[in-house]
């Protein structure tokens, strides 16, 4: 089964502050390294249930899942046939239950 990827208004910000972050001191790795957390993101179009329950699961009312890339986390939950993308942050952070 394939599922279909969606990004919430918030995880578009998270890429796009990642890569201004980034291109402070490295410019030409920015856009590439935006890319590599994007072909992780359409990886979950084929099992996402393979990714660990998230921390902040418990305290948010929903199942929410995520898969490490490097030092970020992407924060998903999984309903019927679409994974949302709800953040993409970095991995020494946690959500507080308004995020």
């Amino acid at each position: 089964m394939n599922y279909r990827i969606l990004l919430t208004d918030e995880a578009s910000k998270d890429l796009g502050d990642i890569m201004d972050y980034i291109a402070l001191d490295a410019p030409r790795r920015a856009e590439g390294f935006v890319d590599e957390l994007l072909d992780e993101i359409r990886s979950l179009k084929t099992m996402p249930k393979r990714c660990a329950v998230a921390p902040e699961s418990g305290r948010r009312g929903y199942e929410m899942r995520h898969l490490i890339y490097k030092r970020y986390r992407i924060l998903f939950t999984i309903k019927e046939a679409q994974v949302l993308i709800l953040r993409v942050i970095h991995g020494a952070r946690l959500l507080e239950p308004e995020d």
